[in-house]
């Protein structure tokens, strides 16, 4: 799920009989109200979501992007009253597709994702779309799978984290570089979550066996 404020809110599922399930709050969460049927494309035969790092759902004013492990992206820019969805180029299939979707603002923004169960495989996990996520283009130098991505604020910075390791990116996704992370001997190199403190250069991550680490990005 993920909340624009403190009132409005999207929470997605897997689909159910072939159609998505979006529910949406304007109270806080004291009550929800599930999107009709027919305001929304088809699901595609078990498409959904994987839960990770619970960041495949982004909201931003009015527009709200969802990634699915169809590695597709259901898009709404009138706050969740229409829907529209595009396919990526990035891989699908047996524990593969999209696991995270973030925007840097209205117009930019990154998926990644890829094989859950390969954790340090290369493929193609990331892709990167310019026009509110109208179209994706394939992003190049990501160096494993990857459960999440943000953007470090006011930058044009975006980080990818995951379980074997993480990337960065100075050109808003477009092109990646793995990151130096350092680890107790013994230890795995990544996590499976992330997040910017808001408005600052500060960052912490959780991991397996109760691992949680902390990020701070130079002044750009």
């Amino acid at each position: 799920m993920a909340f624009r404020d403190a009132h409005h809110g999207f929470a997605f599922s897997d689909s159910v009989d072939g159609q998505f399930v979006i529910l949406t709050t304007v109270n806080g969460g004291a009550s929800w109200q599930r999107i009709p049927a027919d305001r929304l494309p088809p699901a595609l035969p078990g498409e959904g979501a994987f839960a990770a790092s619970g960041t495949n759902v982004a909201v931003l004013g009015s527009n709200v992007w969802i990634g699915t492990t169809a590695s597709r992206v259901l898009r709404s820019v009138d706050a969740g009253r229409t829907w529209s969805v595009a396919q990526t180029p990035t891989d699908t299939g047996a524990a593969t597709g999209i696991f995270s979707v973030a925007f840097k603002d209205a117009t930019i923004g990154v998926v990644v994702g890829g094989n859950y169960q390969q954790e340090w495989g290369v493929g193609n996990n990331a892709a990167f779309t310019s026009d509110g996520g109208v179209t994706w283009t394939l992003a190049t130098g990501l160096s494993g799978f990857r459960s999440v991505a943000t953007w470090a604020p006011g930058t044009r910075t975006v980080l990818a984290v995951g379980p074997a390791g993480a990337d960065w990116s100075a050109d808003d996704g477009r092109t990646w570089t793995p990151m130096a992370m350092s680890a107790p001997a013994g230890s795995p190199a990544g996590f499976d979550s992330f997040c910017f403190a808001p408005g600052t250069s500060a960052g912490w991550a959780s991991g397996s066996g109760g691992r949680i680490a902390r990020l701070s990005m130079p002044n750009r």
